[in-house]
């Protein structure tokens, strides 16, 4: 590991800035021109005296997506499959909620998320549905685009990848992964059952700020874990149901050798694993997002790749991904011209203190110093809880005063279903009504009318989430309808009441 003194004063103020962000560590790998500057770790894997070092193990979640793209690419390289056949050729059970888009849809379009698919996060997220259950309840989740019309990040795409990959492979998800691309590129401690990093020694805690979407004080959450994991009496394993959406796990002495896989364009070691013309495609703008964030104007001009999102970083290209998942926030970047990789992860709830250590480092190998990224993004980081607060709790508008369920509240208690989602449980007891979903609990408290609101968080959703009920011409509490995303043209998902 080469000593470079313009890092190392990076990674001091990076340890430094621990304490201001209120943040337990940092695990970072650094590469340039394909010597290692750094593969370590600052801080502490639980807040208190053990400290983390570059084995130090943390789930990347969503930077597991390019991980799938190239698994895809590696079965291309074989000739087992093509990025432009329709998905259908492969699996002919396959089914979406749209015809054309069940006939035409490729691979390409849904790793590059313009499938048309919104994210319906809680089709999956904690529901307990297993991987062939979720790819079922497809054809019932409605699609709020046109195909190949506009960029929408969404799980599901990844599920589907990872379901061809299991078609086309005849091997589950998680052990192609493992065995045909971690192992050949050296990367030996990292995981893909979430069951191995719970029961590994050197593993970073999941934290989240103890006040809901508001920087300062911390408390120690669970890991995720799906209710599908399992491992079966015969030792088959059950992964997470969407493990191609961000099951990784790993440490920055492994991820060294990835951001090196890319940058040597698909080539472990001597070995070509995936084509170049396969590895320039997954690194290649497919749909144009835009620009004017917190990163601008030193990076600009979003697009989405393979897995990979794409940027214009000071007049340079730069390919990166970031992740969240329960208690950690990770980011994957490298800078294909000047050989330059860096991995942060950090073991904190949707925290952009990773993104500021990587925009720090890679200032400092291309020599530029015009911006305090800490300071930035911590602002950042603020704005961004207010605006998810914001948007999510004016989903039902301004609550009008001197209003009144219409029915006892004992009549909104119930099952309601929807198809392709878990079901929802209205429970009344002692005169208050309990939201009961996808394994998230919280009371209601009365908005307006017949509209109510969680009164505590919904999985990743802040608390003030409206839940409305609807009524049928016989003037029954029928449906209750829940607006589960922010996109565009999208609709609430209704469920109806179970008699």
């Amino acid at each position: 590991m080469n000593e470079n003194k313009p890092l190392q004063s990076v990674l001091d103020a990076a340890r430094a800035q621990l304490a201001v962000w209120n943040i337990a560590s940092a695990s970072i790998a650094v590469v340039k021109d394909g010597e290692t500057l750094f593969a370590g770790a600052i801080g502490t894997k639980d807040h208190k005296e053990d400290p983390a070092d570059g084995l130090t193990l943390y789930p990347i979640a969503s930077c597991s997506k390019a991980f799938t793209a190239t698994a895809l690419g590696l079965l291309a390289t074989e000739g087992k499959l093509d990025f432009d056949t329709p998905i259908r050729e492969y699996m002919p059970d396959f089914r979406l909620n749209d015809d054309y888009a069940t006939e035409h849809l490729t691979i390409r379009d849904f790793l590059s998320h313009r499938s048309g698919l919104p994210r319906h996060e809680f089709a999956w997220y904690g529901t307990g549905f297993s991987r062939p259950q979720l790819m079922r309840n497809l054809k019932y989740l409605p699609l709020n685009a046109p195909v190949r019309y506009r960029w929408q990040y969404s799980n599901f795409n990844y599920l589907i990848a990872g379901a061809l990959i299991e078609a086309v492979s005849g091997m589950p998800f998680e052990e192609f992964l493992l065995n045909k691309l971690l192992k050949p590129l050296g990367m030996d401690h990292s995981k893909v059952y979430g069951a191995d990093l719970r029961a590994a020694e050197n593993r970073a805690l999941p934290f989240d700020y103890a006040e809901e979407y508001k920087m300062g004080e911390v408390k120690q959450i669970p890991y995720y874990e799906s209710p599908a994991e399992s491992e079966g009496e015969d030792g088959a394993r059950v992964g997470d149901p969407t493990a191609a959406a961000g099951c990784v796990v790993s440490c920055a002495t492994d991820m060294v050798r990835w951001l090196e896989f890319n940058l040597n364009r698909g080539k472990a070691g001597d070995e070509q694993l995936v084509s170049e013309e396969l590895m320039d495609l997954i690194a290649t703008p497919h749909m144009f997002l835009g620009g004017g964030d917190s990163f601008a104007p030193q990076r600009s001009s979003e697009s989405y790749g393979l897995g990979w999102s794409i940027y214009q970083y000071r007049g340079r290209k730069m390919v990166e991904h970031g992740g969240n998942i329960n208690g950690f926030s990770s980011t994957t970047s490298w800078l294909p011209n000047d050989k330059i990789g860096v991995f942060v992860s950090v073991n904190q709830n949707a925290s952009m203190f990773g993104d500021a250590i990587a925009h720090s480092i890679i200032d400092a190998l291309l020599d530029e110093a015009d911006t305090d990224w800490y300071d930035r993004l911590y602002k950042a980081n603020e704005e961004m809880y207010r605006q998810i607060v914001e948007v999510l709790r004016s989903f039902a508008g301004t609550p009008l005063p001197d209003t009144t369920p219409s029915h006892p509240l004992a009549d909104y208690a119930g099952t309601y279903e929807a198809p392709g989602y878990r079901r929802v449980l209205i429970l009344c007891e002692d005169g208050k009504l309990t939201l009961d979903f996808n394994h998230f609990t919280s009371p209601l408290e009365h908005f307006h009318y017949d509209v109510f609101a969680t009164e505590e968080p919904l999985g990743e959703f802040p608390s003030g989430l409206a839940i409305n009920f609807g009524t049928s011409p016989a003037g029954k509490i029928d449906t209750v309808s829940l607006l589960l995303g922010t996109e565009q043209d999208l609709a609430p998902i209704v469920f109806r009441k179970k008699e």
